[in-house]
């Protein structure tokens, strides 16, 4: 297969994941504001079972995002420092 055409998959590739890391990190960033605000206008007296339930499954899904965000920037970041070191050692091999 043509090298440029690798490449361009590779690169098409981090940035189908990079899209994807930015909307889960604009989820979590809702999330977040929706858990702070919940729980900066409720007096402690009137949090009930399940709003606390339901406060603990935002925090939760929020974890959730931010791991899932996390592993594909990880993931990412090593597909590109892979492919630059493929690039870099096709050069040498050139001269």
């Amino acid at each position: 297969m043509n090298t440029t055409v690798t490449k361009k998959r590779e690169v098409e590739v981090a940035h189908t994941l990079l899209a994807e890391a930015s909307l889960l990190f604009d989820e979590s960033h809702a999330l977040t504001y929706a858990l702070v605000m919940a729980l900066a206008h409720t007096p402690r007296k009137e949090l009930s079972q399940e709003g606390i339930d339901g406060l603990c499954q935002l925090a939760y899904e929020l974890l959730t995002k931010l791991n899932k965000t996390n592993d594909i920037l990880r993931d990412t970041r090593q597909m590109l420092l892979d492919a630059v070191a493929v690039a870099d050692h096709s050069k040498s091999a050139v001269r």
